[in-house]
Parts: structure tokens; sequence; C-alpha cells
């Protein structure tokens, strides 16, 4: 092999890496590696498991307690959602009740506040510390945690732990912005703390889950 050829091939491998490093979304600074065939079929086994986990969709209220973050504006406060097979409503209400916003037709909505657009489907899934939409392809590899995609309308990639059948984080880029959402704490089985932020309107929304309740 000619030293040309060595180092086209070299040049070729690194970019690859590159890509993969760059596709990244967000949990923390990691750079992937291609899969192997084996962690790839055990990836998609315990994405598959945590989904089971994770419970049906169905009716459900869940409360937190919640920080609201949109340019000089912060707030607090409990945030009620109520889960719906049909429906996704929520309010946001500060410490005597008052409320500060409110979540309905896939827009958070508030006085003084910029919307934040996030489909019911997909708050459903973020909350559930989750993803919708068909399997996943696994893109990446760095230890214990891989990078999972998503195509089609609900388009994303996550950061996804393997052994404990965790999604560490997950990234959507639309036309509003990108939106982000990590999670951390325990799982019981939702997550019990996820901020989701998104670019466009520059809001962060912090919650700890104080209770959920599935609804018959």
């Amino acid at each position: 092999m000619t030293a040309r050829r060595r180092l086209a091939r070299a040049a070729g491998g690194a970019a690859v890496a590159a890509l993969l490093a760059a596709g990244c979304a967000s949990g923390g600074r990691r750079s992937f590696s291609r899969p192997t065939a084996e962690r790839e079929s055990e990836a998609l086994r315990s994405w598959t498991d945590s989904l089971a986990r994770a419970g049906p969709p169905g009716n459900v209220n869940v409360l937190y307690d919640a920080t609201l973050s949109q340019g000089l504006l912060r707030t607090g406060g409990t945030l009620a959602v109520r889960l719906r097979e049909d429906r996704v409503e929520g309010t946001l209400a500060g410490p005597f009740g008052t409320p500060i916003a409110t979540y309905s037709d896939g827009e958070l909505r508030g006085e003084k506040l910029r919307p934040v657009f996030l489909p019911p489907g997909q708050l459903r899934a973020v909350l559930a510390g989750s993803w919708v939409g068909a399997l996943p392809t696994v893109a990446g590899q760095s230890g214990e945690t891989v990078l999972l995609r998503w195509s089609g309308t609900d388009a994303a990639e996550g950061v996804f732990d393997v052994s404990r059948e965790e999604l560490l984080s997950v990234r959507v880029e639309r036309p509003e912005g990108r939106l982000e959402a990590r999670f951390s704490g325990s799982r019981n089985p939702w997550p019990d703390r996820i901020e989701i932020q998104e670019e466009r309107s520059g809001s962060r929304l912090e919650l700890r889950l104080l209770s959920r309740e599935i609804v018959s």
C-alpha cells in the first residue's frame, strides 16, 4: 500500500469517527465509535425492555416540583400534568396556586412567556424518560452507552445506557429550534428528574417528580 493510500484510509476513518462523535446528544461530552453487531443487538434488546418497564400509554396524573426559566424570568411552583389517551393537559402553578402557564394543544403558554412547542406524544415520552416512533438505529457506542437515532416525523437522537436500560438524554432538531431533554435520578419507573431546554425560546424547565397516579 502506498503512503498516499495509507493517508487516505486514515483520513476516511477519522472522518467517520468525527461524524459519530458530533452526533452525541448531550448527556456529557462523549465520543462514539462504530458499534459492533453484538453491541447493536444488545442495545436494541435493552431499549425494548426499557419501553416495557415504562409502561404502555394510558391515563396518568403526574405532579412535579417545577422551575421555569426564560430570559430574565425565573419562576417556580408545581406542574400538574393530566395524560389521557386522547389528550395531554398541564398547569404550572405558583406557591399559592396562581396559574403561571398552561400546556394544551402541544404548547406551553403563559403571560410574558414565549410559547414552548412540544407535541403531546413527545411530551408523554419525555416524562416517561423515553421516546416515540419505530425502533431506533444504533449509530455509535461508548462504553456502556450507545447513540440511538430515530427517523421520520419524530426524528431525534439520544444517549442510552445499555446496562441500566435508561435513556440519559434526547435531542430533537425542529423548525421551531432544537429541543433537548436530560434525565437523572432514580426511575420508578419514570425518571425522578428531567431538564428540558428549548433553544428558540431560551426556555429551561426543571422537573422533580412528586407523584404519579394511574387513572382507570
